[in-house]
Protein backbone atom coordinates (compact mmCIF):
# COMPACT_ATOMS: atom_id res chain seq x y z
CA UNK A 1 0.00 0.00 0.00
CA UNK A 2 1.86 3.39 -1.07
CA UNK A 3 1.50 6.23 1.39
CA UNK A 4 1.00 9.76 0.97
CA UNK A 5 1.79 12.29 4.05
CA UNK A 6 4.06 10.51 5.72
CA UNK A 7 7.10 12.34 7.14
CA UNK A 8 8.89 9.67 8.79
CA UNK A 9 10.64 7.32 6.06
CA UNK A 10 12.91 4.40 6.70
CA UNK A 11 16.23 6.67 6.68
CA UNK A 12 14.90 8.71 9.97
CA UNK A 13 15.73 5.33 11.72
CA UNK A 14 19.64 5.60 10.37
CA UNK A 15 21.87 5.53 13.27
CA UNK A 16 24.16 9.29 14.46
CA UNK A 17 26.20 10.11 12.27
CA UNK A 18 29.91 9.11 14.07
CA UNK A 19 31.86 12.09 15.76
CA UNK A 20 28.89 14.40 15.79
CA UNK A 21 30.05 17.46 17.70
CA UNK A 22 28.69 17.60 21.33
CA UNK A 23 26.45 20.37 21.93
CA UNK A 24 27.01 23.74 24.25
CA UNK A 25 25.28 23.59 27.36
CA UNK A 26 24.12 26.92 28.12
CA UNK A 27 22.01 28.51 31.17
CA UNK A 28 18.43 30.33 30.92
CA UNK A 29 16.93 31.96 33.67
CA UNK A 30 13.47 34.18 33.97
CA UNK A 31 15.06 37.63 33.52
CA UNK A 32 15.71 36.38 29.61
CA UNK A 33 13.91 39.47 27.46
CA UNK A 34 13.22 36.59 24.91
CA UNK A 35 12.68 33.61 26.29
CA UNK A 36 13.15 32.11 22.80
CA UNK A 37 16.78 32.91 23.06
CA UNK A 38 19.27 31.58 25.15
CA UNK A 39 21.18 34.11 27.76
CA UNK A 40 24.91 33.63 29.16
CA UNK A 41 25.38 31.89 32.69
CA UNK A 42 26.38 33.96 35.70
CA UNK A 43 28.74 34.14 37.42
CA UNK A 44 28.99 30.74 39.13
CA UNK A 45 26.49 29.01 36.31
CA UNK A 46 23.98 29.31 38.62
CA UNK A 47 21.17 31.71 37.67
CA UNK A 48 19.58 33.37 40.48
CA UNK A 49 15.49 31.36 40.63
CA UNK A 50 16.83 28.38 39.84
CA UNK A 51 13.89 25.81 40.74
CA UNK A 52 14.36 23.30 43.37
CA UNK A 53 13.17 20.89 40.79
CA UNK A 54 16.07 21.75 38.04
CA UNK A 55 18.82 20.65 40.32
CA UNK A 56 19.89 18.31 38.03
CA UNK A 57 20.48 21.00 35.72
CA UNK A 58 23.26 22.23 37.76
CA UNK A 59 25.06 19.28 37.35
CA UNK A 60 25.81 20.14 33.61
CA UNK A 61 25.57 23.66 33.33
CA UNK A 62 21.92 23.78 32.06
CA UNK A 63 18.46 25.33 33.76
CA UNK A 64 15.19 26.66 31.60
CA UNK A 65 13.27 29.58 32.99
CA UNK A 66 12.00 29.18 36.37
CA UNK A 67 8.35 29.48 35.47
CA UNK A 68 9.14 27.13 32.90
CA UNK A 69 7.04 23.99 33.05
CA UNK A 70 6.24 23.05 29.49
CA UNK A 71 6.30 23.82 25.96
CA UNK A 72 3.69 24.52 23.25
CA UNK A 73 4.67 23.04 20.29
CA UNK A 74 3.32 25.46 17.27
CA UNK A 75 3.72 23.88 13.89
CA UNK A 76 1.51 20.66 13.37
CA UNK A 77 3.89 17.70 12.89
CA UNK A 78 6.86 19.47 14.59
CA UNK A 79 9.69 16.84 14.20
CA UNK A 80 11.11 15.00 17.94
CA UNK A 81 14.52 14.20 17.50
CA UNK A 82 16.43 11.33 19.85
CA UNK A 83 19.09 14.27 20.81
CA UNK A 84 19.47 17.85 20.47
CA UNK A 85 21.20 17.89 17.43
CA UNK A 86 19.30 18.34 13.90
CA UNK A 87 20.89 15.66 12.23
CA UNK A 88 20.20 13.02 14.94
CA UNK A 89 17.50 10.68 14.33
CA UNK A 90 13.46 11.59 13.85
CA UNK A 91 12.38 10.02 17.68
CA UNK A 92 8.31 11.33 16.33
CA UNK A 93 5.84 14.10 15.86
CA UNK A 94 3.86 16.50 17.81
CA UNK A 95 0.82 17.53 17.31
CA UNK A 96 -0.34 21.62 17.20
CA UNK A 97 -1.47 23.48 20.68
CA UNK A 98 -0.37 20.70 22.62
CA UNK A 99 1.81 21.46 25.61
CA UNK A 100 4.90 18.85 26.56
CA UNK A 101 7.23 19.21 29.22
CA UNK A 102 9.93 20.94 29.52
CA UNK A 103 12.72 19.18 31.35
CA UNK A 104 16.43 20.61 30.33
CA UNK A 105 17.79 22.87 27.12
CA UNK A 106 20.86 23.05 25.54
CA UNK A 107 22.27 24.14 22.01
CA UNK A 108 23.29 21.73 19.20
CA UNK A 109 22.81 21.79 15.30
CA UNK A 110 20.31 22.69 12.86
CA UNK A 111 18.18 24.76 15.85
CA UNK A 112 18.35 28.98 15.44
CA UNK A 113 17.02 29.01 19.26
CA UNK A 114 18.10 26.01 21.73
CA UNK A 115 16.72 22.62 22.05
CA UNK A 116 14.31 21.24 24.88
CA UNK A 117 13.86 17.90 26.30
CA UNK A 118 10.44 16.53 26.56
CA UNK A 119 11.03 13.44 27.51
CA UNK A 120 13.55 10.35 27.20
CA UNK A 121 15.44 10.53 24.09
CA UNK A 122 13.18 12.97 23.16
CA UNK A 123 14.14 16.77 22.13
CA UNK A 124 12.20 19.69 20.28
CA UNK A 125 13.80 22.69 18.70
CA UNK A 126 12.85 26.10 20.26
CA UNK A 127 11.89 27.14 17.13
CA UNK A 128 8.49 25.38 16.45
CA UNK A 129 7.64 25.90 20.31
CA UNK A 130 6.70 28.64 23.32
CA UNK A 131 7.90 28.22 26.28
CA UNK A 132 4.76 27.80 28.97
CA UNK A 133 4.44 28.81 32.46
CA UNK A 134 1.29 26.12 32.31
CA UNK A 135 1.62 22.63 32.77
CA UNK A 136 2.04 19.73 30.06
CA UNK A 137 -1.80 19.28 28.63
CA UNK A 138 -1.80 16.54 25.86
CA UNK A 139 -4.21 13.80 25.14
CA UNK A 140 -3.41 10.46 23.36
CA UNK A 141 -4.05 10.64 19.55
CA UNK A 142 -5.96 9.84 17.67
CA UNK A 143 -8.69 11.12 19.43
CA UNK A 144 -11.88 9.07 19.74
CA UNK A 145 -15.32 11.05 20.98
CA UNK A 146 -17.84 8.99 23.22
CA UNK A 147 -20.15 6.80 21.60
CA UNK A 148 -18.11 6.54 18.29
CA UNK A 149 -15.15 3.94 17.57
CA UNK A 150 -13.20 5.97 14.85
CA UNK A 151 -11.83 9.62 15.29
CA UNK A 152 -13.24 11.09 12.29
CA UNK A 153 -17.00 10.77 10.56
CA UNK A 154 -15.60 9.03 7.19
CA UNK A 155 -17.51 9.57 3.66
CA UNK A 156 -17.16 8.19 0.31
CA UNK A 157 -16.98 9.59 -3.17
CA UNK A 158 -20.10 7.78 -4.59
CA UNK A 159 -19.12 8.43 -8.51
CA UNK A 160 -15.66 9.53 -10.35
CA UNK A 161 -15.35 12.79 -10.85
CA UNK A 162 -16.24 14.42 -7.41
CA UNK A 163 -15.03 17.98 -6.89
CA UNK A 164 -13.21 19.37 -4.34
CA UNK A 165 -12.73 23.16 -3.32
CA UNK A 166 -10.13 24.90 -1.80
CA UNK A 167 -12.69 27.89 -0.33
CA UNK A 168 -15.92 27.64 0.48
CA UNK A 169 -16.29 31.02 -1.42
CA UNK A 170 -14.90 29.01 -4.11
CA UNK A 171 -18.24 26.46 -4.66
CA UNK A 172 -20.23 29.34 -6.05
CA UNK A 173 -17.57 30.34 -9.04
CA UNK A 174 -16.88 26.07 -9.45
CA UNK A 175 -13.43 26.94 -9.03
CA UNK A 176 -12.16 23.37 -8.21
CA UNK A 177 -9.31 21.90 -6.97
CA UNK A 178 -9.38 18.24 -7.43
CA UNK A 179 -11.92 15.47 -8.22
CA UNK A 180 -12.59 12.06 -6.29
CA UNK A 181 -12.63 8.57 -7.77
CA UNK A 182 -15.35 7.01 -6.58
CA UNK A 183 -14.72 5.01 -3.48
CA UNK A 184 -12.22 7.59 -2.37
CA UNK A 185 -12.68 8.71 0.87
CA UNK A 186 -12.77 11.86 2.98
CA UNK A 187 -12.39 12.90 7.00
CA UNK A 188 -15.19 15.01 7.77
CA UNK A 189 -14.66 17.78 10.22
CA UNK A 190 -17.13 19.66 9.90
CA UNK A 191 -20.45 20.89 7.41
CA UNK A 192 -21.76 24.73 5.63
CA UNK A 193 -24.55 24.93 3.77
CA UNK A 194 -23.53 27.30 0.12
CA UNK A 195 -26.12 27.95 -2.20
CA UNK A 196 -28.87 25.46 -0.90
CA UNK A 197 -26.23 22.91 -0.63
CA UNK A 198 -24.46 21.45 2.13
CA UNK A 199 -20.44 21.49 1.87
CA UNK A 200 -18.79 19.43 3.89
CA UNK A 201 -15.19 20.40 5.26
CA UNK A 202 -12.29 17.39 5.40
CA UNK A 203 -9.54 17.19 7.68
CA UNK A 204 -7.34 18.21 4.32
CA UNK A 205 -8.75 20.82 4.20
CA UNK A 206 -11.24 20.59 1.13
CA UNK A 207 -14.96 21.05 0.65
CA UNK A 208 -16.87 18.90 -1.11
CA UNK A 209 -20.55 18.58 -1.76
CA UNK A 210 -22.41 16.16 1.27
CA UNK A 211 -24.99 15.02 -1.97
CA UNK A 212 -21.52 12.98 -3.70
CA UNK A 213 -20.87 11.44 -0.43
CA UNK A 214 -22.04 8.29 1.59
CA UNK A 215 -21.52 7.97 4.57
CA UNK A 216 -19.37 5.18 6.31
CA UNK A 217 -20.28 2.61 8.53
CA UNK A 218 -17.46 1.37 10.53
CA UNK A 219 -17.50 -1.94 12.41
CA UNK A 220 -18.19 -1.90 15.80
CA UNK A 221 -17.23 -5.65 16.26
CA UNK A 222 -14.07 -6.46 19.03
CA UNK A 223 -11.71 -9.14 19.62
CA UNK A 224 -11.41 -11.58 22.36
CA UNK A 225 -9.20 -11.08 25.65
CA UNK A 226 -8.26 -14.42 27.27
CA UNK A 227 -8.12 -15.26 30.91
CA UNK A 228 -4.82 -15.91 33.00
CA UNK A 229 -3.23 -18.98 32.18
CA UNK A 230 -5.74 -19.72 29.36
CA UNK A 231 -3.99 -21.70 26.13
CA UNK A 232 -3.80 -20.18 23.09
CA UNK A 233 -6.85 -22.46 21.71
CA UNK A 234 -9.01 -22.48 24.38
CA UNK A 235 -10.46 -19.53 22.64
CA UNK A 236 -11.87 -19.52 19.27
CA UNK A 237 -14.65 -17.38 16.79
CA UNK A 238 -17.84 -19.19 15.57
CA UNK A 239 -18.24 -19.36 11.72
CA UNK A 240 -21.82 -19.40 11.49
CA UNK A 241 -24.78 -18.37 13.53
CA UNK A 242 -25.27 -21.07 15.79
CA UNK A 243 -27.72 -22.08 18.55
CA UNK A 244 -25.61 -23.22 21.95
CA UNK A 245 -27.35 -26.24 24.01
CA UNK A 246 -27.78 -27.22 27.62
CA UNK A 247 -26.70 -30.10 27.43
CA UNK A 248 -23.22 -32.30 24.75
CA UNK A 249 -26.08 -34.95 23.69
CA UNK A 250 -28.66 -31.97 22.35
CA UNK A 251 -25.04 -30.32 20.75
CA UNK A 252 -24.10 -33.57 18.50
CA UNK A 253 -28.01 -33.71 17.73
CA UNK A 254 -28.17 -30.00 17.13
CA UNK A 255 -31.64 -29.79 16.13
CA UNK A 256 -34.62 -29.62 18.09
CA UNK A 257 -36.96 -27.60 20.34
CA UNK A 258 -34.96 -23.77 21.37
CA UNK A 259 -35.89 -24.23 24.53
CA UNK A 260 -33.00 -23.59 27.00
CA UNK A 261 -30.83 -22.79 23.86
CA UNK A 262 -28.74 -19.87 23.65
CA UNK A 263 -28.48 -18.01 20.34
CA UNK A 264 -24.74 -17.21 19.16
CA UNK A 265 -23.95 -15.41 16.31
CA UNK A 266 -20.76 -15.81 13.24
CA UNK A 267 -17.33 -14.09 14.24
CA UNK A 268 -18.41 -14.33 17.88
CA UNK A 269 -15.44 -14.44 20.12
CA UNK A 270 -16.04 -17.24 22.85
CA UNK A 271 -14.46 -19.37 25.23
CA UNK A 272 -13.96 -23.15 25.34
CA UNK A 273 -14.84 -24.19 28.72
CA UNK A 274 -14.74 -28.15 28.35
CA UNK A 275 -14.24 -30.91 25.24
CA UNK A 276 -15.98 -33.73 24.62
CA UNK A 277 -16.16 -36.35 22.04
CA UNK A 278 -20.10 -38.52 21.77
CA UNK A 279 -20.71 -40.74 19.24
CA UNK A 280 -17.51 -39.59 16.98
CA UNK A 281 -18.54 -36.21 17.04
CA UNK A 282 -16.72 -33.24 19.38
CA UNK A 283 -18.62 -31.21 20.91
CA UNK A 284 -17.28 -28.05 23.04
CA UNK A 285 -19.03 -25.93 26.24
CA UNK A 286 -19.03 -22.08 25.64
CA UNK A 287 -20.08 -20.04 28.16
CA UNK A 288 -23.72 -19.95 26.17
CA UNK A 289 -23.86 -23.93 26.17
CA UNK A 290 -22.30 -26.72 24.21
CA UNK A 291 -21.85 -25.99 20.37
CA UNK A 292 -20.31 -28.74 17.57
CA UNK A 293 -16.70 -28.17 17.36
CA UNK A 294 -16.84 -27.91 13.75
CA UNK A 295 -18.49 -24.39 14.23
CA UNK A 296 -15.77 -22.90 16.14
CA UNK A 297 -12.53 -21.32 14.41
CA UNK A 298 -9.29 -21.68 17.15
CA UNK A 299 -6.29 -20.43 16.63
CA UNK A 300 -3.96 -22.72 16.16
CA UNK A 301 -0.10 -21.03 16.95
CA UNK A 302 3.53 -22.36 16.59
CA UNK A 303 5.84 -21.83 18.67
CA UNK A 304 7.43 -18.68 19.71
CA UNK A 305 10.33 -16.81 18.59
CA UNK A 306 13.69 -18.50 20.12
CA UNK A 307 14.95 -15.39 20.91
CA UNK A 308 11.79 -13.70 22.77
CA UNK A 309 12.96 -11.88 25.68
CA UNK A 310 10.69 -12.65 28.55
CA UNK A 311 7.53 -10.74 28.99
CA UNK A 312 8.27 -9.28 25.34
CA UNK A 313 4.77 -8.10 23.15
CA UNK A 314 4.60 -9.49 19.91
CA UNK A 315 1.66 -10.58 17.51
CA UNK A 316 1.52 -13.82 15.43
CA UNK A 317 -0.35 -13.17 12.06
CA UNK A 318 -2.19 -16.33 10.73
CA UNK A 319 -3.24 -15.35 6.97
CA UNK A 320 -5.26 -18.85 6.73
CA UNK A 321 -7.29 -18.79 9.63
CA UNK A 322 -7.29 -14.55 9.20
CA UNK A 323 -6.41 -14.59 13.14
CA UNK A 324 -3.66 -12.63 15.11
CA UNK A 325 -3.19 -13.53 18.62
CA UNK A 326 -1.52 -11.28 20.86
CA UNK A 327 1.40 -12.47 23.49
CA UNK A 328 3.15 -11.34 26.42
CA UNK A 329 6.04 -13.42 26.12
CA UNK A 330 4.72 -17.01 25.79
CA UNK A 331 1.15 -16.25 27.42
CA UNK A 332 -1.81 -14.86 24.80
CA UNK A 333 -3.69 -12.03 26.07
CA UNK A 334 -5.89 -11.22 23.09
CA UNK A 335 -7.21 -12.51 19.68
CA UNK A 336 -9.15 -11.35 16.62
CA UNK A 337 -10.21 -11.51 13.20
CA UNK A 338 -8.15 -9.48 10.87
CA UNK A 339 -8.11 -9.07 7.08
CA UNK A 340 -4.77 -9.20 5.23
CA UNK A 341 -3.65 -8.87 1.54
CA UNK A 342 -5.48 -10.16 -1.28
CA UNK A 343 -3.70 -12.57 -4.08
CA UNK A 344 -1.94 -10.83 -6.11
CA UNK A 345 -1.25 -8.55 -3.07
CA UNK A 346 -0.28 -10.43 -0.34
CA UNK A 347 1.15 -9.58 3.17
CA UNK A 348 4.78 -10.18 3.50
CA UNK A 349 5.42 -13.24 5.71
CA UNK A 350 8.48 -13.68 8.09
CA UNK A 351 9.16 -11.63 11.29
CA UNK A 352 9.14 -8.03 11.47
CA UNK A 353 9.73 -5.31 13.56
CA UNK A 354 7.46 -1.94 13.70
CA UNK A 355 9.25 0.69 12.43
CA UNK A 356 6.97 3.91 12.88
CA UNK A 357 3.45 4.38 14.70
CA UNK A 358 1.16 6.97 13.43
CA UNK A 359 -2.08 8.04 14.66
CA UNK A 360 -3.57 8.55 11.43
CA UNK A 361 -2.14 8.92 7.79
CA UNK A 362 -3.43 9.13 4.62
CA UNK A 363 -2.96 5.75 2.35
CA UNK A 364 -3.48 5.55 -1.27
CA UNK A 365 -2.19 4.52 -4.92
CA UNK A 366 -1.97 7.06 -6.83
CA UNK A 367 1.33 7.52 -6.93
CA UNK A 368 2.29 3.78 -7.25
CA UNK A 369 5.29 3.15 -10.18
CA UNK A 370 2.81 0.11 -11.36
CA UNK A 371 -0.45 2.48 -11.45
CA UNK A 372 -1.07 1.55 -14.96
CA UNK A 373 -1.93 -2.06 -14.24
CA UNK A 374 -3.91 -1.48 -10.89
CA UNK A 375 -7.30 -2.50 -10.63
CA UNK A 376 -8.76 0.81 -9.44
CA UNK A 377 -7.46 3.52 -8.21
CA UNK A 378 -7.87 4.55 -4.02
CA UNK A 379 -6.87 7.09 -1.50
CA UNK A 380 -8.23 6.37 1.86
CA UNK A 381 -7.92 9.65 4.28
CA UNK A 382 -7.17 9.45 8.07
CA UNK A 383 -6.57 5.89 8.72
CA UNK A 384 -6.02 5.62 12.28
CA UNK A 385 -3.99 3.42 14.17
CA UNK A 386 -1.60 2.90 12.19
CA UNK A 387 2.00 0.69 12.86
CA UNK A 388 4.22 0.02 9.86
CA UNK A 389 6.48 -3.46 10.33
CA UNK A 390 7.25 -4.13 6.37
CA UNK A 391 7.97 -1.27 3.87
CA UNK A 392 4.46 0.18 3.52
CA UNK A 393 2.55 -2.36 4.83
CA UNK A 394 0.81 -1.90 8.25
CA UNK A 395 -1.17 -2.98 11.15
CA UNK A 396 -4.37 -0.41 11.17
CA UNK A 397 -8.04 0.09 11.96
CA UNK A 398 -10.28 -0.26 8.67
CA UNK A 399 -13.40 1.91 8.72
CA UNK A 400 -14.48 1.23 5.05
CA UNK A 401 -15.43 -2.90 5.72
CA UNK A 402 -16.47 -5.25 7.62
CA UNK A 403 -14.89 -8.04 6.40
CA UNK A 404 -12.78 -9.39 9.14
CA UNK A 405 -11.83 -13.05 8.81
CA UNK A 406 -11.50 -12.80 5.03
CA UNK A 407 -8.28 -11.45 3.36
CA UNK A 408 -9.21 -7.74 1.97
CA UNK A 409 -6.20 -5.01 1.59
CA UNK A 410 -3.55 -4.82 -0.48
CA UNK A 411 -0.94 -6.00 1.77
CA UNK A 412 -1.96 -4.40 5.16
CA UNK A 413 -3.48 -6.17 8.02
CA UNK A 414 -6.92 -5.10 8.75
CA UNK A 415 -8.39 -4.93 12.53
CA UNK A 416 -11.66 -3.74 12.92
CA UNK A 417 -11.03 0.04 14.79
CA UNK A 418 -12.10 -1.19 18.50
CA UNK A 419 -9.11 -4.18 18.17
CA UNK A 420 -7.00 -1.72 16.18
CA UNK A 421 -7.36 1.14 19.09
CA UNK A 422 -6.47 -1.65 21.55
CA UNK A 423 -3.24 -3.27 19.82
CA UNK A 424 -1.84 0.23 19.14
CA UNK A 425 -1.86 1.63 22.67
CA UNK A 426 -0.62 -1.64 24.23
CA UNK A 427 2.14 -2.25 21.59
CA UNK A 428 5.98 -0.98 21.66
CA UNK A 429 7.12 1.60 21.35
CA UNK A 430 4.35 3.45 23.56
CA UNK A 431 3.27 6.49 22.05
CA UNK A 432 3.55 9.59 24.78
CA UNK A 433 0.11 11.70 24.83
CA UNK A 434 0.34 14.67 22.56
CA UNK A 435 2.66 13.00 19.93
CA UNK A 436 1.08 11.65 16.78
CA UNK A 437 4.11 9.38 15.54
CA UNK A 438 7.12 7.54 17.37
CA UNK A 439 9.66 5.55 16.19
CA UNK A 440 11.16 2.84 18.04
CA UNK A 441 14.85 3.21 19.75
CA UNK A 442 17.69 0.72 20.73
CA UNK A 443 16.19 1.29 24.52
CA UNK A 444 12.59 0.57 23.20
CA UNK A 445 12.23 -1.51 20.16
CA UNK A 446 8.80 -1.52 17.88
CA UNK A 447 6.66 -4.71 18.72
CA UNK A 448 7.88 -7.69 16.70
CA UNK A 449 5.20 -9.09 14.21
CA UNK A 450 4.86 -12.39 13.20
CA UNK A 451 2.89 -13.29 9.92
CA UNK A 452 2.94 -16.72 8.15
Amino acid sequence: MAVFGLVLGAASIARPLPGQIPPRRMILTSAAANPSAPVSARPGGVPPRLAADRADDLADGTALPTDTRSVRIEREGEVIRTAPDGQSPRRGTAARGTRLPALEATQGRDCQGFWVRIGTDAWVCSDGVDLSADPPQAVPLPTVHDGDVVPYQYAFATHAGVRTYRRLEDVSTDDWADELERGMSVAVVGTARVDGGTYVHTASGRWVSLRDLSWAQPSERAGLFYDPDEAVDAAGFLRVDVRAWPTPEAAVRDRGVARGTVELTRRDGVHVRETRVLHGWTVVRLDGGWVPAAHLLRPAVPPPPADLAPGERWVDVDRTRQVMVAFEGTRPVFATLVSTGRPGSPTAPGEHRVWAKLATTDMSNVDDTDIDTAAALYTVSRVPWVMFFHNDQALHGAFWHDAFGHSHSHGCVNLAPRDAAWLYAWSPPAMPPGWTAVLPTAREPGLRVRVR
